[in-house]
């Protein structure tokens, strides 16, 4: 037993890591309601944790080579600790980022990519095989079971004791972090790049923020101008996005390059962008990305629409997800066993395959008047993922010497996390654009709303729409006064306009997941066992 002590407790950092964010996903109403803010503003601080954690992946990493790996990823257990417990406390949205988005986000940059290095440093040969496989099971199990955990705590007692029962978690690690190798330092420690991990985190949080603005402030024309002190930025009445991501895009470039240079002359930088030549691990990275940004997109779209369409409630939210909870665990668990007899590569484009079938079902489904039972296809999605999630880690970490695991975990972590963040992110604005503007066209054509109210309802329509249940939309339009036979008629065609947001959000992700078929075809072609 002492010999596995210390993939237990890796395995239990990584289950806190990825159940954090999927608790939550079946909360929203309960925290709209709780912290007074909008779906927008939860959606901002999912994102915002996401984007912490992409940010600061690469410096997690390379902090362990400098100063000890175990000695990181305990600091960043604490520092988690401390982030869940402010979280658990929270009285506003604000409050919620700096602990929840912000100071977990922080842990969790310092613990992931280090319990990745901490892996491979302990195990070897088969034994090692069998440890990435529990850590990539684990973290399905925590996509399977974040879902009903959460709608379980949210609705019997609430959703802060979700944050409670992780410090829980938190103290147990540190309580048996003993058994866990101690460090060994190099005589000469490496540097550390500070210059690089400015552009780094700058560049990332440029590109996510961003994206995020889009719905306010316009993708190209300004809706408004972007405040900063006394500055309005619109410059010709274009919107201030472009430029913003435009400027993370080009460090980003700057970041490379950098990157690069130092490589060329011996120094010590976040990461060797020669990393990028070895066969199949771009592709890699980028099936990675593409993986979890759909993940994250569909545990946000999904409990939205079935908490907004039906009122669900935590638990029934859950309980809904129950299909496609246990069929990737299964699949997960399945995949990880079949990786003897078939390449990864197939075995992930399989996968890749099932989620696109789920998606195309779903996608079809979506209509005014569907019934919960219509959305099963959700199983058939979740099949896919688990199939991906048991092969895509393994892949990319064998693809790499042992002194590059530090760096290769840096790197995948911040694919991972920047995917999260801009699925949630992307999804949210089109989901938005797509129901404001299908309003909008609503209320012009309706011969049943007065013409002199119109365009008075057009025009709040442009000042601000969220997506919300019929309850919450009915109880706005009796307080604003309006009349039965138009409360009627809005929400009528506030619910086919939302539903359409739905389907906009579902065909979004079906895209990216043909994307990520194709860019499989860059993996490497090989079995992760008995080759």
């Amino acid at each position: 037993m002492r010999k596995w002590s210390a993939l237990i407790i890796l395995s239990m950092a990584m289950f806190i890591i990825v159940i954090d964010t999927t608790i939550m996903n079946v909360s929203i109403s309960s925290l709209v309601e709780d912290l007074g803010t909008t779906v927008g503003g939860v959606q901002a601080a999912i994102s915002i944790y996401a984007l912490v954690m992409a940010s600061f992946m690469l410096i997690g990493g390379k902090l362990g080579s400098i100063f000890g790996v175990k000695r990181i990823f305990i600091a960043g257990v604490a520092c988690f600790g401390v982030g869940t417990g402010i979280a658990s406390f929270s009285e506003s949205l604000g409050m919620l980022i700096i602990g929840w988005s912000v100071i977990e986000g922080l842990g969790s940059a310092l613990m992931m990519p280090n319990i990745q290095t901490l892996l491979r440093k302990t195990y070897d040969g088969e034994d090692r095989a069998y440890a990435y496989g529990i850590i990539s099971a684990v973290a399905a199990v925590g996509m399977a079971v974040g879902p009903i955990a959460g709608g379980l705590l949210t609705t019997y007692a609430s959703w802060r004791w979700a944050f409670r029962l992780e410090v829980l978690i938190v103290v147990i690690v540190l309580a048996l972090h003993g058994r866990i190798k101690r460090d060994t330092l190099p005589e000469q420690r490496p540097g550390f790049d500070f210059i690089g991990a400015a552009i780094s985190i700058i560049g990332w949080a440029a590109i996510v923020l961003g994206i995020l603005l889009i719905s306010d402030y316009g993708l190209f024309e300004a809706k408004q101008p972007l405040v900063i002190g006394s500055w309005e930025i619109a410059p010709l009445g274009f919107s201030a996005v472009p430029l913003i991501i435009g400027f993370g895009l080009l460090l980003i470039l700057g970041l490379f390059r950098w990157e690069r240079r130092l490589e060329d002359k011996g120094g010590d930088g976040l990461f060797k962008p020669s990393l990028f030549s070895i066969p199949g691990l771009s592709s890699g990275f980028a099936v990675r990305f593409v993986s979890l940004f759909v993940t994250a997109d569909f545990m946000f779209t999904f409990p939205l629409l079935l908490q907004l369409t039906f009122e669900y409630s935590a638990i029934e939210t859950g309980l809904t997800l129950m299909p496609f909870s246990i069929a990737l665990l299964i699949t997960a668990i399945v995949g990880a066993r079949l990786s003897s007899r078939f390449k990864a590569k197939r075995i992930i484009q399989v996968g890749f395959l099932a989620v696109i079938a789920g998606l195309l079902f779903m996608e079809s489904t979506i209509e005014p008047g569907l019934q919960p039972s219509d959305l099963a296809s959700g199983s058939m999605f979740g099949a896919g993922l688990g199939l991906i999630v048991s092969q895509i880690l393994n892949l990319i970490f064998s693809s790499v010497d042992a002194e590059d695991t530090p760096e290769t975990t840096g790197l995948n972590g911040t694919f991972e996390q920047l995917g999260n963040a801009m699925g949630v992110a992307l999804v949210g604005v089109i989901m938005l654009v797509t129901l404001t503007s299908g309003v909008q066209q609503g209320i012009s054509v309706s011969a049943a709303i007065p013409g002199g109210q119109q365009d008075a309802a057009i025009r709040s329509v442009e000042s601000g729409i969220e997506l919300v249940s019929d309850s919450q939309l009915n109880g706005e339009l009796e307080a604003s006064g309006v009349d039965e036979a138009t409360q009627a008629e809005v929400l009528e065609i506030y619910n086919v306009s939302r539903t359409d947001s739905f389907k906009t959000g579902i065909a979004f992700l079906l895209y990216i997941s043909i994307a990520g078929l194709i860019l499989t075809t860059g993996l490497s072609d090989r079995k992760l066992v008995g080759e």
